[in-house]
């Protein structure tokens, strides 16, 4: 009898494992499951977003090329006709024709379609880059042929623009809206990743080999020709690359809803003292609403992301010629610091873009601009313009490796701006503001750099370059204050794309 209630607690102690068993099995299937969704979801979701990415690198690749290659460019085109100034006047050409390509490219976006916007712009690019390589120069043709070569380079450097203008602005909008939400900042990094700081590594490492191949002549000669010219085999393979785009749900379904309101405005019409009684989605017209009812939206926006224009352009572009200029570095060791600056970058691209889905795409900005632009600049020119030359290769490398961390922050960019405005007028909005704020200080911070240099040498205690950052970082951390501070009172909304985090 003893043994009897021992048996049955023996029983229930099976039964309970058992069923504990089951349930922690059960728990890991569910787990296993959960995880292999989430995996196939985020694999599917870069397979979309990669094409639109990777389209940027041609963008910023031409960009740097042109900077590293720019003492070579001065030689051949601008020799006895204004030198380097005119040389950066050049760079800046393709900046101040950007906001009128984002004007044009946003609107075929945002009337069209993401897919046509992207595939357009891309081959503008490939072409402007690709002929650059292939001018007549004062060197080598003479004074006529010469001539031809820089006003043709001119107008490259303009169609460059107008291409780029619609492309970056185009390609955050899209990954913007294949992609879920909780994924805006993660997503949104691919484009700096593989597109924008990518570009400036593939160009940094190109120009360097060529560097340590070539001489000084040679590289004057026809040495600078190649990046460009090399161009024409990745570009192409991007084009055939992004034949794979499909538009965009939100985009698709803006349609549908323009079509069904015009199906519905017709019948009405039919209807004698009815269409003027029915209200019904009509198509927008993008610049139009933008200047009447989102004119706080583009004020802020690009005067939010002047800073980082600045920082792009000037830090680990300019210092190239700085370095070799003032810290007496060769060209090949200046360029293959920077490559040190656009690699670390790449690397901590995809952590920024976890902080801006953990924190808000808002708060990480805030926290690029201040680091990046304010903080960062003065002391960082001041220590390469005065450093032994002894010490000089150890502080471009170990500068650039600052660079590189700080600049990753600026990743945050894209997730910042896509929120600023609604799916109607997405494109035309988002290209306007970043070309506004990227192109204008960005395009004209080595020019300006160059012409103040006289005034505010490198032997001084503040250079040209680092106070045109710190005073445009200034600007833009006012406005980002003022974004924050306008969106908690309500008077600016930022949750077109996601509510929260910002």
């Amino acid at each position: 009898m003893a043994s009897g209630p021992a048996v049955n607690m023996d029983a229930e102690d099976v039964s309970s494992s058992t069923s504990v068993a089951s349930s922690v099995k059960s728990h890991d299937q569910a787990m296993e499951t959960s995880w292999a969704s989430r995996y196939a979801n985020s694999k599917a979701v870069l397979k979309q977003i990669m094409p639109a990415a990777v389209g940027s690198l041609l963008e910023w690749y031409e960009y740097a090329a042109y900077g590293y290659v720019a003492q070579d460019i001065s030689s051949n085109f601008f020799a006895g006709h204004g030198g380097s100034l005119s040389t950066w006047a050049g760079y800046a050409v393709t900046f101040a024709f950007r906001p009128i390509g984002g004007l044009l490219f946003g609107w075929i976006g945002d009337r069209f379609g993401r897919k046509l916007g992207l595939q357009i712009t891309l081959m503008g690019m490939l072409a402007a880059t690709v002929l650059q390589g292939c001018l007549p120069t004062y060197s080598c043709c003479g004074e006529g042929w010469g001539t031809f070569g820089m006003v043709t380079l001119l107008i490259c450097r303009a169609v460059q623009g107008l291409s780029a203008g619609g492309e970056l602005g185009t390609a955050a909008v899209y990954i913007s809206e294949v992609t879920p939400p909780e994924q805006l900042g993660l997503s949104t990094q691919w484009i700096a990743f593989a597109g924008a700081f990518g570009g400036f590594a593939l160009a940094a490492a190109v120009v360097s080999v060529l560097d340590s191949i070539f001489t000084p002549a040679q590289m004057m000669n026809f040495g600078w020709r190649i990046p460009f010219l090399l161009s024409a085999v990745f570009g192409s393979l991007m084009i055939w690359y992004r034949q794979s785009l499909t538009e965009t749900p939100e985009f698709e379904n803006l349609v549908a809803d323009l079509a069904e309101a015009d199906t519905a405005r017709a019948k009405a019409g039919e209807e004698e003292g009815v269409a003027r009684e029915v209200h019904l989605p009509s198509r927008s017209q993008p610049l139009k609403e933008l200047v009447s009812d989102f004119k706080l939206a583009v004020l802020l926006g690009w005067a939010g992301t002047a800073a980082v224009g600045a920082y792009w352009y000037i830090v680990p572009v300019y210092s190239v010629t700085f370095l070799e200029g003032n810290a007496g570095l060769s060209a090949a060791t200046a360029t293959a610091s920077s490559l040190v600056a656009y690699v670390v970058t790449m690397l901590f691209c995809p952590v920024v873009g976890l902080l801006v889905d953990c924190f808000g795409a808002g708060k990480v900005h805030l926290l690029g601009v201040t680091f990046t632009s304010v903080l960062a600049p003065l002391p960082l020119f001041y220590w390469w313009a005065h450093t032994k030359t002894s010490d000089a290769v150890m502080a471009a490398f170990v500068g650039m490796v600052i660079v590189g961390v700080l600049q990753a922050l600026t990743a945050s960019i894209y997730a910042y701006l896509v929120g600023f405005f609604p799916v109607r007028l997405r494109c035309t909005g988002v290209s306007i503001v970043y070309n506004l704020g990227i192109g204008i200080f960005g395009g004209a911070g080595p020019l300006i750099a160059d012409a103040a240099s006289e005034a505010l040498p490198a032997s001084s205690a503040v250079s040209a370059p680092a106070l045109y950052t710190f005073i445009v970082g200034l600007v833009s951390l006012a406005a980002v204050l003022a974004t924050r501070k306008a969106v908690h009172e309500g008077v600016l909304r930022v949750d077109y794309v996601r509510s929260a985090p910002w």
